[in-house]
């Protein structure tokens, strides 16, 4: 793979944050202001295909859109040095993802509050008639103390479905194996129930440091998001509380009229149960 410069237009790269296939995320000093920003900038090899250009200018085009505590901030798209790139605030914190490698325990203290924020970063998205698309640990920034910022916006899609016809094509299914709803799977139009199956993926990974389903193939792994029954959480966290485990299996219902009808409503459920019955 190609080497990134040091130095695109006025950003200063100085440390890696993370690496996909086709972006790679930098810490950076930007000139023009002063401050430290994250840069999510596509790599060399694919700098050329139009198709990540439309994907970082639909994240902007959303971010937007949006305004809340708990969602990152995208400040532009730029191109220098031939590479396109969004520049973003800076939330110098790890995603849960990394956090979970040290032990859900390590997080137990943190978890209500980490999911009640997450629950509403995207009721706002809902209200502004988005959705998410992927939800999942690696999206999640996480302070110490609890406090959130969703993160990776390029695949959201209006409610109405229509962007998802632009971004992904018809029946094309968009989203990350271990957290995706049945119905993204099919290809349909998603709604905040979309969401909220994810999210419940989410909660289970963070009670049992794994997603709820795992397979040694994709197709293996889809199959049993449209058809498997949900694991019981308390299997792998005996400390998990029935009402945790209930909710989990509520979220993770394969028709989305079983789910909680909103992110309110998971709000609500959260903050009327326990998830443990006993803190680390």
């Amino acid at each position: 793979m190609a080497r990134i410069p040091e130095h695109l237009g006025s950003l200063t790269l100085s440390r890696q944050l993370g690496v996909g296939r086709h972006c790679q995320v930098w810490e950076a000093v930007d000139s023009n202001s002063g401050q430290r920003v994250v840069a999510k900038i596509v790599v060399p090899e694919k700098a050329k295909d139009s198709g990540q250009r439309r994907l970082l200018r639909h994240e902007l085009a959303v971010a937007r859109r949006l305004d809340h505590p708990a969602i990152i901030r995208v400040d532009r798209y730029s191109e220098a040095g031939g590479l396109p790139h969004l520049v973003m605030e800076l939330y110098p914190h790890a995603n849960l993802k990394k956090q979970i490698l040290s032990g859900v325990d390590e997080i137990a203290p943190r978890l209500h509050r980490i999911v009640t924020q997450v629950a509403w970063a995207l009721d706002h998205m809902h209200g502004r008639g988005w959705v998410h698309r992927d939800v999942k640990p690696d999206n999640v920034l996480a302070s110490v103390e609890g406090e959130v910022k969703l993160i990776d916006l390029a695949i959201a899609a209006r409610q109405s479905g229509l962007i998802r016809r632009l971004l992904g094509g018809k029946g094309q299914a968009q989203g990350s194996p271990s957290y995706i709803a049945p119905e993204q799977i099919r290809g349909l139009p998603v709604d905040p129930r979309s969401d909220i199956y994810a999210l419940g993926c989410t909660l289970f990974e963070l009670l049992a440091g794994h997603p709820p389903f795992t397979a040694s193939t994709t197709e293996e792994l889809l199959s049993k998001h449209l058809s498997a029954p949900p694991p019981a959480v308390e299997n792998f966290n005996g400390n998990a509380t029935a009402g945790v485990s209930r909710l989990i299996r509520q979220m993770l219902a394969k028709k989305p009229a079983d789910r909680p009808p909103s992110m309110k409503a998971v709000v609500q459920q959260v903050g009327a149960i326990k998830f443990l019955n006993r803190q680390a």
